[in-house]
């Protein structure tokens, strides 16, 4: 995995708040378990990832703190996760459709269904993140060697 320096390169890159993304680093490399109430700890459905519990509970942090209509805990979610994919698997960063594809199939979901059973998508967030890495992917590239 990338270490928070290149976390944090990334998220400053898409101007999210260095508060806003090391805590959701550390909430995502140290556990999110003490995230949740324990009410909310009752109602987890078995079936459902982590990285799904992860994102509806960083969507409720977006909600709660709400700065403008930008969802920055979930871009600093999609990024922590894209960044790990990219270095975990070692795919060619050269094909980006390859890799989002992957990404999306293999790592992160790209929507989650909020306690009200709306269906609440975030892939407006996630181009927004692909497209920042594919503009600077030499950058990007030298980060991960």
């Amino acid at each position: 995995m990338p270490n928070w320096v290149i976390h944090s390169k990334w998220t400053d890159k898409a101007n999210i708040d260095r508060l806003i993304a090391n805590y959701v680093n550390q909430n995502i490399d140290y556990g999110t378990e003490w995230a949740f109430s324990e009410e909310s700890r009752n109602s987890i459905d078995e079936e459902e990832t982590n990285t799904s519990r992860q994102l509806k509970f960083f969507y409720q942090k977006d909600l709660d703190k709400q700065y403008s209509n930008e969802k920055m805990y979930v871009k600093a979610f999609y990024i922590h996760h894209l960044l790990d994919f990219l270095k975990e698997t070692r795919l060619s960063v050269r094909d980006f459709d390859i890799i989002f594809a992957n990404f999306l199939k293999k790592k992160v979901p790209s929507e989650i269904i909020d306690e009200k059973g709306e269906c609440i998508n975030f892939m407006k967030e996630i181009d927004e993140i692909f497209s920042l890495f594919n503009e600077n992917y030499d950058e990007l590239l030298e980060d991960l060697l």
